[in-house]
């Protein structure tokens, strides 16, 4: 289901919205607890839209039509409704694929869709087959809607259409998040079709949009007609009852799209969106309450809140195969929507339920090309495409234009050739300059061949016309007051942006999306526009903003910053320049509460290189917040900045790493840019006293980008290296802030070579095989004793430097002569007060010049194993230390192998290491002796032998039987902690000795052999 977010969604395929009790219904459907996948996104938002005092804002004339609707209706002569035929409801399924062929994946086919409508009819009119599975106790209950699901017969256009469209998708998969840009593939009006879009969704199976109205639950549903339909996952789209698609198991019979469409047509969760509080409340008073949804198939009678749970009810989140119901007071409901709810009631008569039909003299107007929604002050030629949806030629057509509703031109045209059938042309009128602000254009066609044009519904078109205001550059917004030439865009007339004082050097003033209050519009967007500037002689554009944001758990609300040209407020049709959401766009810790900044230190400093458009004019910069119903996010202090600055920072050194085989190394920078364009740069590499210079042209890196710099070779000595790296000249001139333009590394030479199997328990001298590091010459591992047993260990318990790093590095080691490999190591660490250590084991298959592969990452309680600590850890018994076992096999056959134990602080708790082993098995059989030999009995004489022995070294084996024949002597080499196969197989049934002689002891085993 989706995820209660805020669009009105629905079906989430893991349920993430227990936060606030109310969430929008609106977009979202419910997710319905199946594990791997939640059923919908529409969820309970009204408890806590009291909870927090939000107030239902106007809804515009859409809510006066529905009171007058209503009004209306009560004063009827007779209450009692007088249906004569069928709800006749359009449906244009819009297929969003990936480039997949025709009935593959998803592009799904035909017949899969046709299945889907088919469900629609029969769960809807209780024609279901399911139907007698309703139990006795709520069949009384049980209501049926006289409604008919259609496949559009005809387009926006008029058109003759099977009601289905596919579009290829610019994603393989989609989230909330992502709803206009997925909406926008493709839309025909809301008010004249139900509009249904089957994607790959990400962790949902649907969500829908709530209609406008005014029954309790629906009071804060969004008003957007381009987002108002229905989303459903393509793998949970229809019935495997009408044909082998492929279908998530449990959610195969097409429920999914009932229980979204029940959202559409205004139905709430029937556990009332609580939780489990018993408390919630669904406004139908003939479904039961109950304890939070229902998850897979319950067993009847299933009891909560005192009372027998509807659990097969289509708004709960059973599976598929166990719902088969709506309630009468559901389907009521449902009906005071359809005849009242705008964009509900214009279903019942779009053209789109009717066959296209041709007539005479037809001529309609097909797009306004322009003026576009957004335009400057300058000249615009409105134009019309226009095209022939009539059963004759067309050769001539007289149209009116309108602005502001008074006629300011009318025009004959004569086409040559005579239009034909479904033939388009464009035609044009004289220019027009439009003032700033808002300005409307109509245009009609009043006469076709010199005669009353023979269809009125498509003659008429108009155009809702801004223009913006303008600013000089460079210019800075601190938002001190709501700023009157800037332009808040509001789609769904909801949360917007909106200007709030936060307590930072007194009382600062920014720009909030108070995202934390916004749970009826998951995915919803707002935007901030700036007024249009002109770069065209500007010598640099530099543009910078502070933004402040903590998430709410694991929410992802997101800010885009979208460049818009010619004044075109289409942000689909912008230049994306900035896109984070969640944890990449978050400035502080997550929060459960609602964030407000309350110092400096919780904002950021971004910034976009507008270098790019140096040029061109009539630019605007969108501030685009995407609704997650998350936390708060805030904006301050945007400015565009025009005179250059070069300003270059040195953020890490990517290579040479700590410890190296290698005798000359190729270092890597990465250089953040945090003024305008750079294209040069100069490098001062002092290595050992010598100082290497290297200038680099032929960069482009742009303001606030980062870029990373190879440099030339420079030698190493044996052992400790220092390396100083200077950054200057960023385009031959001074550097704007110089202090963060060096660092200092150490690398190590070291050149010690080992083979696997490979033990190091730190009893003896480790060093120089292993090598102990830090690039930044701070603390180091230490060898350390604990009652007898020597180990090392990281002081991260006093270490107050932020993400210092110690390595342990391993010999360069020889995996050639293994088919599989394997690592073990024992850890002892506790966590401490919220601070999370971190230990990474990584690989290097080339000595040591590139750690590339990340084997193990751990972190804070799970690094800790549950253990927790005040004081400075120190381990005092064996239940204090974790075995890790790592499977290396990818690195068998490789002669260059390093590994490198990675200790990061976070000034949390001391990180013991000990019993580091490697093994040419991925598993192995630990033997405290010298040796084991196993099974004992041997049936058949087959056994296997396993070595522990102290020093890796040559090994004498002998096998004896019990006159002191020797039927087996071998010599091994390299022997550690192997296990070998044994075979005597043509030994008599005895006992045998097995003997196993080191460089220093002899050992014996008896090993019985059994035919």
């Amino acid at each position: 289901m989706i995820n209660a977010a805020g669009f009105n969604l629905e079906f989430v395929r893991i349920h993430t919205f227990f936060r606030k009790l109310s969430f929008a219904i609106l977009f979202l459907a419910t997710a319905w607890p199946a594990f791997s996948q939640e059923r919908c996104g529409t969820v309970e938002y009204t408890s806590q839209l009291l909870k927090n005092n939000v107030q239902v804002e106007d809804q515009g004339h859409f809510e006066k039509w529905l009171q007058q609707k209503i009004k209306t209706r009560a004063q009827a002569t007779n209450t009692q409704r007088t249906q004569s035929a069928p709800y006749q409801i359009p449906v244009v399924v819009h297929v969003v694929h990936f480039g997949e062929a025709l009935g593959v994946g998803r592009n799904i086919p035909d017949e899969q869709i046709i299945s889907q409508i088919s469900v629609l009819n029969q769960d809807y009119k209780r024609l279901n087959g399911d139907a007698g599975n309703t139990p006795a106790e709520f069949q009384p209950v049980a209501g049926s809607l006289d409604i008919e699901f259609v496949l559009a017969r005809q387009d926006p256009e008029g058109l003759a259409t099977n009601g289905i469209v596919r579009v290829k998708g610019s994603k393989t998969s989609w989230s909330i998040n992502d709803n206009y840009e997925l909406k926008a593939l493709s839309y025909w009006p809301a008010e004249d079709y139900l509009n249904i879009w089957v994607c790959d969704l990400t962790s949902l199976l649907g969500y829908a949009q709530f209609p406008i109205s005014n029954l309790a639950g629906l009071e804060n549903s969004s008003s957007n007609r381009l987002t108002d339909g229905v989303v459903i996952a393509f793998d949970a789209f229809g019935s495997t009852d009408d044909g082998n698609f492929s279908l998530l198991a449990n959610f195969a019979k097409g429920r999914s799209a009932t229980h979204e469409i029940g959202h559409f047509f205004g139905l709430r969760h029937i556990w009332g969106d609580d939780e489990s509080s018993c408390s919630g409340t669904d406004y139908v008073d003939d479904t039961p309450n109950q304890s939070g949804s229902s998850t897979g198939c319950p067993v009847q009678p299933l009891v909560t809140c005192t009372v027998h749970a509807m659990f097969q009810n289509y708004m709960d989140y059973s599976y598929d195969n166990c719902m088969n119901l709506f309630t009468a007071g559901q389907v009521d409901r449902m009906i005071n929507v359809i005849e009242n709810s705008p964009r509900r009631l214009s279903l019942l008569t779009s053209h789109g339920l009717n066959n296209p039909a041709p007539v005479a003299n037809d001529l309609g107007i097909k797009t306004v090309v322009s003026p576009r929604e957004g335009e400057c002050s300058t000249p615009v030629l409105p134009t019309l495409e226009i095209r022939n949806y009539g059963s004759n030629n067309i050769a001539s057509a007289r149209i009116q234009l309108k602005k502001n509703g008074v006629p300011i031109e009318t025009k004959d045209f004569t086409f040559v050739p005579a239009l034909s059938p479904l033939q388009t042309t464009t035609v044009s009128f004289s220019s027009i300059i439009f003032p700033g602000g808002t300005s409307t254009v109509a245009f009609e066609v009043l006469l076709t061949n010199s005669t009353t044009d023979g269809l009125s519904t498509n003659n008429t078109e108009q155009q809702s016309v801004a223009v913006p205001n303008s600013i000089n550059i460079p210019f800075l917004e601190n938002f001190n007051a709501l700023p009157s030439t800037w332009a808040i865009d509001n789609p769904d007339q909801k949360v917007t942006w909106t200007l709030a004082t936060t307590p930072v050097n007194g009382t600062n003033k920014a720009m909030v999306m108070q995202f934390f209050n916004y749970e009826d519009n998951l995915g919803e967007i707002d935007l901030l526009v700036t007024p249009t500037f002109d770069l065209s002689t500007a010598p640099a554009a530099l543009l910078k903003f502070d933004v402040a944001y903590a998430r709410f758990q694991t929410n992802n609300d997101g800010l885009k910053v979208v460049l818009l040209n010619n004044c075109n407020t289409d942000v689909t049709q912008g230049i994306v320049l900035y896109d984070k959401a969640g944890s990449t766009l978050a400035t502080v810790a997550s929060a459960t509460t609602e964030f407000t900044p309350s110092s400096p230190e919780q904002w950021r400093t971004e910034q976009i290189d507008l270098s790019g458009y140096i040029g061109q004019k009539n630019l605007q910069i969108a501030f685009v917040g995407v609704n997650d119903w998350g936390n708060n996010l805030y904006l301050d202090n945007v400015s565009l900045t025009t005179t250059p600055i070069y300003d270059v920072a040195l953020e890490d050194v990517l290579a040479p790493e700590p410890v190296t085989c290698q005798e000359q190394t190729s270092p890597v920078l990465r250089v953040k840019n945090s003024g305008t364009l750079i294209t040069s740069l100069t490098v001062n590499t002092t290595l050992n006293g010598t100082t290497y210079t290297q200038t680099i042209n032929g960069l482009s890196i742009t303001g606030g980008s980062r870029q990373n710099i190879p440099l030339t070779a420079v030698p190493l000595i044996a052992g400790e290296n220092s390396i100083t790296f200077q950054l200057s000249g960023p385009n031959g001139q001074a550097d704007f802030t110089p202090d963060d333009n060096s660092k200092i590394v150490k690398t190590i030479l070291n050149a010690s070579k080992d083979a696997i199997p490979l033990r190091e328990n730190f009893q003896n001298a480790y060093q120089p095989q292993w090598t102990v590091a830090n690039p930044t010459g701070e603390m180091l591992w230490r060898p350390v004793d604990i009652s007898g047993n020597k180990a090392i260990f990281f002081n991260a318990f006093d270490n107050t430097v932020a993400s210092d790093e110690a390595w342990l590095v391993s010999p360069t080691l020889d995996f050639s002569g293994a088919t599989e490999a394997s690592l073990s190591f024992d850890v002892s660490y506790s966590f401490r007060s919220g601070k999370n250590d971190v230990l990474k084991v990584l690989a290097s298959k080339d000595c040591g010049n590139s750690f590339s592969d990340t084997l193990y990452v751990s972190s804070g309680t799970v690094l800790a194993s549950g253990r927790t600590s005040t004081n400075s850890w120190r381990p005092a018994a064996a239940a204090d230390w974790t075995n890790h076992n790592l499977v290396l096999s990818t690195l068998a056959g490789l002669t260059d192998v390093r590994i490198a134990f990675v200790a990061t602080n976070a000034n949390g708790n001391n990180i013991y290491l000990d019993n580091v082993e490697f093994f040419e098995t991925e598993t192995h059989v630990a033997s405290a002796d010298p040796f084991s030999v196993y099974p004992n009995p041997a049936k058949g004489g087959d056994a296997n032998i396993t070595f522990n022995i102290v020093d890796k070294g040559p090994v004498e084996l002998e096998v004896v039987d019990s006159m002191g024949k020797t039927l087996l002597s071998e010599n091994l080499s390299g022997i550690l902690n192997q296990t070998f196969a044994l075979s005597l197989a043509t030994a008599a049934d005895g006992v045998y000795v097995i003997r196993v002689k080191t460089s220093s002891e002899t050992h014996f085993k008896k090993l019985i052999v059994i035919h």
